[in-house]
């Protein structure tokens, strides 16, 4: 059995760490809750855009922008990681680090080169670790990160995808469904494809029975709400993440404080029994030596 001395320094040590991991699943409750109302308040608006854009798609010629353009062969592919700045964070960044990284390798097998733009510091560092092409990384911290940021991140996307440095552009990402379910998602950004959520189909048919008279032009709305609906994919992208990161590590946290609260437990059961058994020892020497005294 241990010591008296050693079990009373691991009990100080495990508790420490306790009120530690107990503050941090505090911090990223609060954090997640904010960044999930966040998340969940820009569904509606992107849904929104992309319905409208499908409506207005309907009445502009398909060459309207340069971003519907369908390569006729893809070379090479820009693949956006969305990761975490930290760890501490259960399997959150392993999870969506191993999508990422068993899509650019199907993509490589079918001989397409590809870059990978990071958010993320985690993200900068499994591409740098993995020998992949950088195609750029967002520095300022995620949980900083603003709408005009990524906006411009997705211009110079977009504007390298004009210019036929890249057929494809593809986000990954997570997606947050709940407080406890968080998965990889694959995100096809450019080409723009036509909408494939049923309500935007049916706004579209809609449309098409309605004789609309739009001011500015249906060529000049689209020009404008296709950069929109891009940035918005990938902002919402990048809130998913965010609330998917702080969900998985207020979850881990709870499990190292649960796990920390057994080991004090079974660690005091084990403490009073060695403080027990050293007071019984003492006691017995005691009596020995009275009665050796006694003769």
């Amino acid at each position: 059995m241990k010591g008296v001395k050693e079990l009373k320094a691991r009990l100080g040590s495990i508790g420490g760490i306790k009120k530690v991991t107990s503050t941090m699943e505090l911090v990223a409750t609060a954090k997640m809750k904010k960044l999930q109302e966040r998340a969940f308040a820009s569904r509606p608006y992107a849904e929104s855009i992309a319905a409208m854009m499908a409506r207005v798609a309907a009445f502009a010629p398909a060459n309207v922008s340069p971003l519907l353009r369908q390569p006729d062969e893809v070379k090479r592919e820009c693949v956006i990681i969305v990761a975490a700045d930290k760890g501490l964070c259960g399997a959150f960044n392993a999870n969506i680090l191993r999508e990422a990284a068993l899509y650019i390798a199907a993509r490589q097998n079918d001989g397409i080169e590809i870059e990978a733009y990071s958010f993320g510091r985690r993200a900068a560092q499994a591409v740098e670790k993995l020998g992949f092409t950088s195609a750029g990384n967002c520095e300022t911290k995620l949980e900083l990160v603003s709408y005009s940021e990524i906006a411009l991140a997705m211009r110079e996307l977009g504007e390298r995808f004009v210019q036929d440095e890249f057929q494809k552009v593809t986000l990954i990402t997570t997606e947050f469904k709940s407080v406890v379910t968080f998965v990889p998602k694959v995100v096809g950004m450019l080409p723009l494809a036509e909408e494939e959520d049923e309500s935007a189909e049916e706004k579209t048919e809609s449309s098409e029975e309605l004789d609309y008279i739009m001011e500015p032009s249906a060529e000049t709305i689209m020009k404008r709400l296709i950069p929109k609906t891009l940035e918005m994919k990938l902002f919402s992208g990048v809130l998913e993440s965010l609330a998917s990161e702080f969900a998985s590590r207020r979850v881990a946290m709870k499990n190292a404080t649960d796990s920390a609260s057994d080991m004090i437990d079974d660690l005091r059961r084990e403490y009073n029994k060695a403080r027990q058994s050293g007071i019984t020892g003492e006691l017995l020497e005691i009596i020995a030596g009275a009665e050796a005294l006694n003769g």
